[in-house]
C-alpha cells in the first residue's frame, strides 16, 4: 500500500453516462509510504523483524484546470473541488411527484409550471472532506546469504472518508413551510372575510354590469386562490418561495386581487411567502424521502489485509558496515597506526525486487464499497512488480546520505464500476461493467541526508518524490459504448514532493562501538527505532493529495540459525 488518488468526477457532461466508481478515493500502491530502508541486509541466519505505523492525512489536492479561478494549477484546493457545482439538483433532481403535485395548482395560484431545472430545495455543496489512511504493516526479512535476503511485508490497513456539507437554504425555489396559511391563520381568516364581503356586494345587487361580471370572476379567483393555499397547508406539501420565479407571479397575482378589492372598497392582507427554505425542509423533505441515501457517505474499510509483498534484496557494495574492530582497541589485528575505517566516504549499494499482490477481491468490503462515491479502498487490487535501489555514503562517522529509488509496473487487471445517469451522477448505481485498467507505472525516491548526534541517535532532513503516468481505462462491455471511459483517467497523472524530518535510534550503533572497541563481536545486529513526519510542499495532476505523513519503523534482529 502506498501512495493515494482520489478517482474524482470531472465536469458532468450530459451526453454521457458517467461512473460512480471515478467518485472513490482509489489507491495506489507505492513504496514512498512504506518505512524507510537503508541498503543493510541481515546476515546469514539472521531475521529481522519490522513492525511499521503509518498515517496518512489530506484535505487538499494539488489543481489543474480548477474551476476557481483563482487556484493556479499547482496550487492546493479542497478536496471537494472536483465536484463542480451546488449538488442539489445533481444529486436530487426533482421527484416528479413532489414537482406535478407542485405544478397541480399552478393555474389556481397564478405561477407558470416550475420546469425541473428551476425546482430546488436549496444549493448543498460539500464543506470538507477529509481522507486518511492508517496502515500498521509486520514483516519479516531473513538473511539466506550474508548478502542476499529475502522478506515479506504484510500491510494491514484502515482507510476511511469523513464529509460534510453546506445547505444554503436561501437559494431555494420550493419549501414546506406552509404554517401561515393554515384556515385559523390570520391571513386567511382575513383574507376569507374580504371575501365573504365581495360576495356580499354581488348578492346585494349594488353591482351591475361590467363591475358584476369581473366582481365575479375576482371572487371566484380569490377563492380558488385561498382554497388551493389551504388545501396545500393542510397536507404540508411545497408552495414557492418568495424570490422564486413562480413566487413573484404568485404575489403578483395576489397583488392584483387586492387591488380589485381596494377599488370595490375592501381590503385584503399582504400575502407574505417565504423568503427561504429550512433546515427542516431538508431534512423532512431529502432524508426523511430516503433520498439522502444518495448522498457521498462518510466511509470506512478495514482494518484488513488487502495485499502481500514478497521481496528479495542483494547487497553489492559495503564499506560501511562494520565488521572488524577499532584500530587500536583489545584483540584488534591491525597495527593501532592503521587508518580509522570510519574516515573518509563510503558506500554501501543494494539492489531489489519486489511482488504485491491482492489476496481478497476489491470489488467487495473491506477493499471498498461500491455503492459509496465517497470511498477509500484500501489499496488498488493490482498485482505490481518493483524493482529498487538502496545506496548509503558516509561521510566519516558523522554524516551519512541514504536514497531509495523504485520503479514499479502495475498490471492491467479490470475491476468492476458501478454506473449512474449523466443527471444523478452520484447515485447509488444498480448498473455493472466491467473495465479494463492499466494504472501505468510510477517512479519513488526518499532521500535522507543524517547527522549522527551520538554513536546511538540520528537526525536527517527526508524528502520523497513520487510520479506516476497516466493510467489507461476501456470497456469491456458493448452494453455501454456511448460511454467514454477516458473520463475515469482524467487528471490521473500525478507529481508529489513532500519534505520533513526523521529521527532515528539504532541501539546496535551505540552497543556495537563499544563492542568493537573491546573486539568482542562484528556488528550486524540494527536494532532500530525511527520516527519521520514530511508534509506535501509541491505537487501537479489534479488529483494529487496534498498529503501528511507520520511514519514509525520498529526493526528487531533475531538469530534462528
Amino acid at each position: 500500500m502506498g501512495c493515494y488518488t482520489r478517482m474524482m468526477l470531472p465536469e458532468i457532461q450530459r451526453s454521457r453516462v458517467l461512473p460512480l466508481a471515478i467518485l472513490a478515493l482509489t489507491a495506489l500502491s507505492a513504496p514512498c509510504e512504506a518505512q524507510f530502508r537503508d541498503a543493510r541486509l541481515p546476515e546469514s541466519g539472521q531475521l529481522w523483524f519490522e513492525m511499521v505505523p503509518t498515517l496518512l492525512n489530506w484535505t487538499e489536492q494539488f489543481a489543474l484546470n480548477s474551476s476557481v479561478d483563482s487556484i493556479a494549477d499547482g496550487d492546493r484546493e479542497p478536496l471537494a473541488a472536483h465536484f463542480d457545482g451546488p449538488l442539489a439538483l445533481r444529486i436530487f433532481p426533482p421527484p416528479v411527484a413532489l414537482l406535478d403535485g407542485l405544478n397541480a395548482d399552478a393555474g389556481a395560484l397564478g405561477f407558470d409550471p416550475v420546469a425541473p431545472d428551476d425546482f430546488s430545495f436549496g444549493d448543498l455543496e460539500f464543506s470538507t472532506m477529509r481522507a486518511q489512511i492508517r496502515q500498521l504493516a509486520l514483516g519479516a526479512e531473513v538473511g539466506v546469504l550474508d548478502w542476499v535476503s529475502v522478506g515479506f511485508r504484510a500491510p494491514f490497513t484502515l482507510a476511511d472518508m469523513t464529509t460534510t456539507f453546506a445547505f444554503d437554504s436561501t437559494a431555494a425555489t420550493v419549501t414546506g413551510n406552509v404554517s401561515g396559511f393554515a384556515p385559523a391563520d390570520p391571513f386567511i381568516v382575513d383574507s376569507r372575510a374580504a371575501l365573504g364581503s365581495l360576495g356580499a356586494m354581488i348578492t346585494s345587487g349594488t353591482l351591475s354590469g361590467p363591475t358584476l361580471t369581473e366582481a365575479i370572476a375576482l371572487r371566484d379567483n380569490t377563492r380558488a386562490f385561498l382554497n388551493a393555499l389551504e388545501r396545500r397547508a393542510g397536507a404540508g406539501a411545497l408552495i414557492p418561495t418568495a424570490p422564486s420565479a413562480a413566487g413573484s407571479q404568485m404575489l403578483s397575482r395576489f397583488a392584483g386581487f387586492a387591488a380589485a378589492f381596494e377599488a370595490l372598497g375592501l381590503a385584503l392582507p399582504e400575502l407574505a411567502l417565504p423568503e427561504f427554505a429550512s433546515d427542516a425542509d431538508f431534512e423532512e423533505l431529502f432524508l426523511a424521502a430516503g433520498l439522502g441515501d444518495r448522498l457521498p457517505k462518510n466511509s470506512r474499510n478495514g482494518l484488513a489485509l488487502g495485499e502481500l509483498e514478497v521481496f528479495v534484496r542483494v547487497n553489492l557494495i559495503d564499506q560501511i558496515t562494520r565488521r572488524r574492530p577499532i584500530p587500536g582497541s583489545a584483540g584488534a589485528e591491525e597495527p593501532p597506526s592503521s587508518p580509522d575505517p570510519e574516515r573518509g566516504i563510503r558506500f554501501r549499494t543494494t539492489v531489489g525486487g519486489l511482488l504485491r499482490v491482492p489476496i481478497r477481491s476489491q470489488n467487495a468490503p473491506p477493499f471498498r464499497d461500491l455503492t459509496n462515491s465517497a470511498d477509500v479502498p484500501i489499496g488498488d487490487g493490482q498485482t505490481d512488480i518493483e524493482i529498487a535501489l538502496y545506496q548509503d555514503i558516509a561521510f566519516g562517522s558523522r554524516l551519512m546520505i541514504q536514497v531509495a529509488g523504485h520503479y514499479g509496473i502495475q498490471r492491467s487487471d479490470a475491476f468492476v464500476a458501478h454506473i449512474a445517469l449523466p443527471d444523478r451522477p452520484y447515485t447509488t448505481g444498480s448498473l455493472q461493467t466491467l473495465l479494463f485498467r492499466d494504472l501505468g507505472d510510477y517512479i519513488s525516491l526518499l532521500v535522507r541526508p543524517s547527522l549522527r548526534l551520538n554513536p546511538a541517535m540520528s537526525l536527517g532532513l527526508e524528502y520523497d518524490y513520487f510520479q506516476l503516468g497516466d493510467p489507461v481505462y476501456a470497456l469491456t462491455d458493448s452494453a455501454f459504448e456511448e460511454w467514454d471511459p477516458g473520463v475515469v483517467g482524467a487528471e490521473g497523472s500525478q507529481k508529489r514532493h513532500r519534505l520533513g524530518v526523521g529521527f532515528t535510534v539504532d541501539l546496535s550503533e551505540a552497543q556495537s562501538r563499544d563492542e568493537l572497541r573491546s573486539a568482542t563481536r562484528p556488528v550486524r545486529r540494527p536494532w532500530r527505532f525511527g520516527i519521520s513526519l514530511r508534509r506535501a510542499i509541491a505537487g501537479s495532476g489534479g488529483r494529487t493529495p496534498a498529503s501528511f505523513r507520520f511514519g514509525a519503523d520498529f526493526r528487531v534482529p533475531i538469530n534462528i540459525f
